[in-house]
């Protein structure tokens, strides 16, 4: 249930509204900021906003709808009434990067990796921000922990069904902690390599891409509170979105390592396979033995870790063999 910050009249206005607000905000300055810094590109950073905001906005309710569809009336309900209903994030992510393409297609932007590198500094600090709103509903949380665990590792709710309070693992707030720290890692990355001349285009977004979703690949699973495929109404649309985008990042840096260094130095990409295979089954073996969930999340964040580690040593060496 959402907190209620103020109320004016009939008018009711929720905490969790607010901050969500808030991470709109604060992503969309420091898009502006890192678009104005540039040299050029100001006039597609002022036009990819409002199309980025409208277009994020409808996929990340359709996206909703796919996956909920009994809480709407209909599709065209879902798309016009915003009263009630929720986003996926993901949705936001289709939105931002469509925008970009749709820019430079016009010729609106003549810079797309580098765009989008903004969107994914940007869009880490809005994360951060805005996965704080569940602090005030019952929202993206996993399984009961033990009473002694505090916060932020756990957060109290009041179950809706029996009505006693439950302390669950607050699976936002690791998702806000991560986001913070790729924010962080990526904006310095992204600045000094801009002054140095040593980043290329498209890079801070590959990286951001594969450490979010590797990360998000994880903390999906223990939510309660999972987006489905309607096909099957257990595998989560966020985890397979997650296991694709990390495998095309892999396959992107392994071609360039090969490029750069020759076809033996793509051995390096031969753990990858199974190191995603082995995080698969483990969320295959969560599902079906809930007791031993504490070790198949440290196996399944092992190998998701090794990989994104993994990922970037072989970008390291394509860039420094290019030099």
């Amino acid at each position: 249930m959402n907190r209620i910050a103020f109320i004016m009249e009939e008018t009711f206005l929720y905490w969790n509204s607010i901050v969500v607000a808030l991470a709109g905000v604060s992503a969309i300055l420091m898009f502006l900021s890192l678009t104005f810094g540039e040299e050029d590109g100001k006039i597609g950073g002022v036009a990819a906003v409002p199309l980025a905001g409208v277009l994020s906005l409808l996929l990340a309710r359709l996206v909703h709808w796919y996956c909920r569809p009994v809480g709407y009336a209909s599709l065209a309900a879902a798309l016009t009434d915003y009263h009630r209903g929720g986003y996926a994030l993901i949705g936001v992510f289709f939105g931002c990067i469509l925008a970009a393409l749709l820019l430079r297609l016009l010729r609106v932007s003549d810079n797309l990796p580098r765009m989008l590198d903004h969107m994914a500094i940007a869009g880490s600090l809005g994360i951060a921000v805005g996965r704080l709103a569940s602090l005030f509903n019952n929202s993206d949380r996993g399984m009961i922990l033990p009473a002694g665990v505090p916060f932020p590792l756990a957060s109290s709710v009041v179950n809706s069904v029996s009505g006693a309070v439950e302390n669950r693992l607050a699976v936002f707030m690791l998702q806000a902690m991560v986001a913070a720290v790729l924010f962080v890692v990526l904006w310095i990355f992204y600045t000094r390599g801009r002054r140095r001349g040593t980043v290329r285009d498209g890079d801070t977004c590959l990286i951001f891409l594969l450490c979010y979703c590797a990360a998000q690949a994880l903390l999906d699973s223990p939510r309660y509170d999972n987006l489905y495929f309607r096909s099957n109404g257990f595998v989560s649309v966020v985890q397979i979105f997650s296991a694709l985008t990390v495998a095309a990042a892999a396959v992107v840096v392994t071609l360039r390592l090969i490029r750069s260094r020759g076809g033996k130095w793509g051995l390096m990409a031969l753990p990858l396979l199974p190191l995603l295979g082995i995080a698969g089954y483990m969320e295959y073996h969560v599902q079906r033995h809930g007791d031993q969930a504490a070790f198949a999340y440290t196996v399944m964040g092992l190998c998701l870790g090794c990989f994104a580690l993994l990922t970037l040593l072989m970008r390291s060496f394509a860039e420094h063999a290019k030099e």
